[in-house]
């Protein structure tokens, strides 16, 4: 059975979404396949017909999130919002993607101490989104923004610590004794990256 007929299509979502499940439950590390085949309500000997190991199953769920989250960053700039406002939305849509994604969350911030394999392809896809912020800080200097700042180094720590305020909040419940807000910690993070990235130089 392969993930190319119907049946297999639905096997291999059922895979997905119980490493999803068992990955937000007990974490990547503490995951046993037994378990995600257990949850997906297939034999452990069927998951090896679609995965060598559960750092290829994390691959491809990593490959989903990073391109449902490439889409909806895209979006608030196709929609022609101001480069400021469009820039705060596509940090919300990271937000949000993450929110839904708590699974692969936590996966890849476990998966990515341990798996050489996994953590090598983690930062190609990473790599694609920094190149992408660097282009919007390059575009945001360009109209007189946040000058002299090195672009690529601006969007590794912006990127950095999006992913990891989303893991400390999504994926770990939080700060101790810090009552949780959904909007609230959405509007810290998407003010401090938007307010990296369009200051400008006080005349003098």
């Amino acid at each position: 059975m392969t993930a190319t007929t119907s049946k297999g299509r639905a096997t291999d979502e059922a895979f997905k979404d119980a490493a999803r499940l068992v990955f937000a439950r007990d974490g990547y590390l503490n995951a046993k396949i037994s378990d995600i085949a257990e949850a997906a309500g297939r034999s452990p000997a069927s998951f090896y017909n679609y995965y060598d190991t559960k750092a290829d199953l994390l691959i491809a769920l990593a490959e989903e999130f990073h391109a449902e989250a490439t889409s909806l960053a895209a979006l608030p700039f196709q929609a022609g919002l101001a480069r400021p406002e469009a820039l705060r939305e596509a940090v919300a849509g990271f937000w949000r993607t993450y929110a839904k994604r708590r699974g692969e969350l936590i996966g890849i911030f476990q998966a990515a101490m341990v798996e050489g394999r996994f953590r090598d392809r983690w930062l190609e896809l990473r790599g694609e989104a920094i190149s992408r912020i660097a282009g919007e800080v390059r575009a945001a200097q360009a109209h007189g923004d946040c000058p002299g700042v090195d672009p690529v180094m601006t969007a590794s720590a912006l990127s950095a610590m999006l992913e990891h305020f989303c893991y400390i909040w999504l994926g770990q419940g939080g700060e101790k004794d810090v009552p949780f807000d959904d909007e609230r910690a959405l509007d810290a993070v998407a003010t401090i990256w938007q307010k990296a990235v369009y200051w400008r130089a006080e005349p003098g």
